[in-house]
């Protein structure tokens, strides 16, 4: 029983040993917030222009984009059918500039938090923006899974609008 007991540990040993070593490949994080950047200056030009296929295409097939309002939970469908009635009306002239842009990569390189705020005077020349996106990697690019667009008010603003929305 011993000796079964001996064997089978030593086994154990050397099955474990054998086993291949997970090589740790660093994360050019440089390199990764320039290509996210790259596609952010893309994207926010896109939809300057009003360009829907070139936004769809930073859009992966399961992105959920969540709007100002809390019903707002849109599939890919739904965004390319909201971004396409919003462009069609040709009296709209979308100016923005980003005010500020936060770039956070995961430790793998493979997934990164995007933050970015502004004002879009054609939604409140009042209230700024602050949107937020998951970019993950396909292959060599990075695409956009989820958009969370949002108003984010001064706190000192709070009080007027509650009043406002009583």
């Amino acid at each position: 029983m011993k000796k079964t007991i001996y064997i089978f540990s030593i086994a154990v040993i050397i099955i474990t040993a054998c086993q291949p070593k997970t090589k740790i490949v660093a994360v050019d994080t440089k390199a990764a917030k320039a290509a996210i950047s790259a596609l952010f200056d893309k994207y926010n030009s896109a939809f300057k222009a009003k360009d829907t296929n070139t936004l769809l295409a930073a859009l992966t097939d399961d992105v959920l984009g969540c709007g100002t309002d809390p019903l707002e939970f849109w599939n890919k469908k739904q965004i390319s059918d909201g971004w396409t009635q919003y462009f069609a009306d040709t009296s709209l002239k979308i100016t923005y500039s980003i005010d500020r842009r936060e770039i956070r990569v995961a430790a793998d390189g493979n997934s990164a938090l995007v933050v970015e705020q502004y004002v879009m005077s054609v939604m409140s020349p009042n209230i700024p923006i602050r949107s937020i996106y998951h970019a993950v990697k396909a292959g060599e690019n990075w695409m956009l899974d989820f958009i969370s667009w949002n108003f984010i008010p001064k706190n000192e603003d709070i009080v007027k609008l509650n009043k406002a929305l009583e």
